[in-house]
């Protein structure tokens, strides 16, 4: 029920901003050519195909299921309806493994701001790894919560905290586990609860301590350790 509230919130955040554009477009350039319906097309396919890249299942910003239906469907869908064709478009040529016209450039500019992106995030944590070390991996669900906040988030926020030599969040399009329901990329339903995997490299007993403090924030989980060879840790080869 929240997501057709969000939704329907959205959809009429959209129908304004598209109708204040108009209007604006009408008024300074004039009303005998639709330039405002072709401003307010190219602003939202541009947003709705950079937003859709930096939260997919490869971007570099987690955004959960109700922000993205928020802004994709909501915003952007009374926004303009131009813009949800030209993001099926570009899902259904890639399925197919044909060009989509006019990604080149669009791509250029994502990448440029993703680089960008990562760069301000970027933290030097400059902690010591050992040759010998364990793999942590822990596959939850993109909904998964703890304390009213992703379950990915306070995961690693909490490694964070403890120190350990760093966490990476990968987000996959399809997967299933114990319960065998079905999670996957959908163009209308939008990434409803993708599988999450959470990687964490760091020696036997911080990897131990790790899993006993994380264990009371922890619902329906899998969690595996392996043993790990580390050839570089940052900058720096590890002997």
């Amino acid at each position: 029920m929240a997501a057709y509230l969000w939704i329907a919130v959205g959809s009429a955040l959209g129908g304004v901003a598209r109708y204040w554009c108009s209007g604006v477009a009408a008024r300074f350039m004039g009303e005998t050519f639709p330039w405002g319906t072709i401003i307010v097309n190219i602003v939202g396919s541009f947003i709705i195909g950079f937003f859709a890249t930096i939260t997919g299942p490869d971007g570099r910003i987690f955004a959960d299921t109700l922000t993205r239906q928020f802004v994709m469907i909501g915003v952007l869908g009374g926004y303009t309806t131009f813009s949800s064709f030209s993001l099926q478009r570009m899902v259904v040529g890639r399925r197919q493994r044909r060009p989509f016209r006019g990604r080149l450039p669009c791509r250029s500019v994502v990448r440029l701001c993703a680089r960008s992106f990562d760069q301000l995030v970027e933290v030097d944590l400059t902690m010591a790894l050992s040759r010998d070390a364990v793999l942590l991996r822990i596959f939850i669900g993109e909904d998964d919560k703890a304390n009213h906040k992703p379950l990915y988030e306070a995961i690693v926020l909490k490694a964070r905290e403890m120190h350990l030599a760093g966490a990476t969040v990968l987000r996959g399009p399809m997967g299933f586990g114990h319960s065998s329901v079905l999670h996957t990329t959908k163009i209308v339903r939008l990434s409803q609860d993708l599988p999450l995997v959470i990687e964490i490299v760091d020696s036997e007993e911080k990897i131990n301590g790790f899993v006993d403090a994380i264990e009371g924030m922890m619902g329906s989980a899998l969690v595996t350790t392996e043993k790990v060879k580390v050839i570089q840790y940052g900058t720096k080869r590890v002997e």
